[in-house]
């Protein structure tokens, strides 16, 4: 897609400036199961902007599994908890990397604050000739000052927290789309997690990350209380349907599997939850202050004030 040699380019400077620079950058193609870095010893000390042209990576940071795919763009501070590879399902990975002073700090909190450490910048964006061009400059040897090196660090840093920015309210807008899903589907028993990203347009591990992050509680576990709140209801209001038949309703095809999960998380088997919250004949709603159903007034009744109240 972009056709450029693959060199790494470095810059030194002689200033006391604490300005943001850019130190490094580069092309690189990994075709190799022993393409790895290991950041947790590493001696130099830098930020790292990696973006993905081709094949796929992965990005480990404090035990969380990123997946990194074309148009995607990881940010991450070194040395640290984290290391990038290529990961075995993989054939290879082609990526431009820019490696930046630590004045950028501030961003790259920013940007895990909203989206974690993987961005979705997308192939043909502003954004990703932006980063061809630096690496083109770069190469060309056309950043002849600090201070135009430190002009260009801060305009792509300022257009990636940018871009995280405003990705972040249509991705959460799509763990709401998830929780929504499962709340209308819980029934399905072919739901699972890989159905619901799908649905979301998510990756399952940022799908988990942001979704127990934003309900505090993982999507897996949200869709087993979902189906064993519902079937916990109908064990109390039905006296029609036998335990087969709830099991289906709540999205498990097995009874046996059925009895199982509950007894796991409400202590006791269905049968006995249903014989225990059936004692009575009759159950009354109990209010904290008198509750009367509201009675509904004909236009002729209405009070003069209400009326007016009404027609303001």
């Amino acid at each position: 897609m972009y056709p450029l040699p693959h060199h790494s380019v470095g810059f030194r400077f002689s200033s006391d400036l604490p300005l943001l620079t850019l130190k490094g950058a580069g092309l690189q193609y990994a075709d190799t199961p022993t393409y790895c870095w290991d950041n947790h010893n590493r001696r130099d000390e830098h930020c790292l902007i990696q973006f993905c042209l081709d094949g796929a990576g992965a990005l480990q940071l404090d035990d969380l599994l990123y997946p990194v795919a074309p148009g995607d763009a990881f940010v991450i501070d070194i040395p640290g908890k984290s290391r990038y590879y290529l990961p075995e399902n993989s054939s290879h990975w082609e990526f431009l990397y820019f490696e930046f002073s630590k004045e950028c700090l501030p961003l790259l909190r920013k940007i895990y604050g909203h989206t974690g450490p993987v961005v979705p910048v997308g192939l043909d964006t502003p954004l990703a000739e932006r980063m061809v061009t630096l690496y083109r400059k770069a190469l060309e040897d056309s950043v002849g000052t600090l201070f135009e090196n430190s002009r260009l660090a801060y305009d792509l840093w300022m257009d990636l927290t940018a871009c995280a920015l405003a990705v972040t309210g249509t991705e959460r807008s799509r763990v709401d789309a998830a929780k929504s899903y499962i709340d209308q589907n819980y029934h399905n028993p072919n739901l699972n997690l890989d159905l619901v990203a799908d649905h979301a347009g998510l990756s399952k591990y940022y799908l988990c990350k942001e979704f127990q992050h934003k309900f505090g509680i993982s999507p897996g576990k949200y869709i087993r209380e979902v189906r064993l709140a519902k079937a916990c209801r109908l064990l109390m209001t039905s006296t029609d349907y036998t335990m087969e038949q709830i099991a289906q309703q709540v999205g498990y095809s097995n009874n046996n599997y059925f009895g199982k999960v509950f007894r796991a998380e409400k202590g006791l088997p269905p049968d006995q939850y249903k014989k225990r919250s059936n004692r009575y004949d009759f159950v009354r709603a109990v209010y904290e202050t008198p509750h009367e159903p509201p009675v509904a007034e004909s236009p002729a009744q209405a009070s003069p004030v209400s009326a007016r109240s009404t027609s303001t």
